[in-house]
């Protein structure tokens, strides 16, 4: 639990170990946005446990899936505690409409913003190697990935996979147990290395000299940061059309048809990874001319727009 309290932060003790994508945009709102219209105001980051009544106004802003049992405050009329309710996507304000009944005049969409920022081609470097990256937490797709890699890794020998994940972004070091062998499968790979949990600035450094974003999700993203940040980065991306990550992407990757079997969305994403590298074997400027070139897209994720539509929002429910 946490939330923007009168302009201060308040969470529980769990919450301060955690560095994810809340927490992100948590500091986005309190390092960017006017503290003039959080002055009177509580914005409870999902999982709300107590809602003042000496704040003119409280708004929940969403990160998890609908169907978390976190939610079941908004059942019934629950959702009327709060005066208005952000959402990251449109996809997930839908779900929550749909299963809470909520109006969608208490309804808005701000996207997730990153600080990242594109790198022209021109800056990056292809030669060598082509750099895969996975940089999300495990249970969202990392054990499928570590077989399709392999198999790409016996017929490409020049490419290699970097890994940064682990339940340590969210200080649920225990939750990493189930996959610890898989940690160590990777470890022990000759084309591929374990970097664990890392701070977002490294990870978006390891971006910059990345090519490809292997992606073959198997959890509904409700929008996706570590997506945005790779687009933004100039990087493949290679994901299913699943959950929020459609609406996500824009257009700015390759994607494949979901599938709940999982060796059919393996085969999918092998396909689809082996196709990019056949292509780039053939033509050495491939990655060079596959560039994130719409700006509407890199607008629609920066800082700047993330701040106009906080104080636009907050102006307007302030009156």
């Amino acid at each position: 639990m946490s939330m923007i309290y009168k302009g201060q932060v308040v969470e529980s003790e769990q919450s301060k170990k955690a560095m994810g994508g809340t927490e992100m945009m948590r500091k986005r709102l309190l390092d960017n946005i006017d503290s003039g219209l959080l002055s009177d105001t509580a914005i409870h980051f999902s999982r709300p446990r107590e809602i003042p009544n000496d704040v003119k106004l409280n708004i929940l802003y969403c990160h998890d899936l609908a169907e978390d049992p976190e939610n079941k405050i908004l059942e019934g009329s629950g959702y009327k505690q709060f005066d208005h309710i952000v959402f990251v996507t449109q996809w997930q304000r839908d779900q929550y409409v749909a299963m809470y009944n909520i109006p969608y005049s208490m309804c808005s969409v701000i996207p997730n913003a990153v600080e990242k920022t594109y790198n022209p081609p021109e800056n990056m470097a292809h030669a060598g190697k082509v750099r895969f990256i996975y940089h999300t937490t495990p249970h969202r797709g990392l054990e499928l990935l570590y077989p399709i890699f392999d198999a790409l890794s016996k017929e490409h020998s020049n490419i290699h996979l970097d890994v940064y994940s682990s339940f340590a972004i969210y200080g649920w070091v225990q939750r990493d147990d189930p996959y610890v062998q898989l940690f160590t499968d990777i470890h022990n790979h000759p084309n591929m290395t374990y970097h664990g949990s890392v701070p977002n600035d490294v990870v978006l450094a390891a971006l910059d000299n990345a090519d490809v974003f292997l992606y073959p999700n198997i959890w509904k993203e409700t929008s996706c940061i570590a997506l945005i940040e790779a687009i933004k980065s100039g990087v493949l991306c290679i994901h299913p059309n699943y959950g929020a990550l459609t609406e996500t992407a824009s257009g700015a990757s390759l994607m494949y048809d979901f599938s709940e079997d999982l060796t059919e969305n393996a085969n999918a994403a092998y396909a689809m990874a082996k196709q990019v590298l056949v292509t780039h074997e053939q033509d050495n400027e491939f990655f060079k001319r596959f560039t994130m070139s719409d700006r509407a897209f890199l607008a629609r994720n920066s800082i700047p727009v993330f701040k106009n539509s906080w104080e636009k929002l907050l102006g307007s429910l302030n009156g």
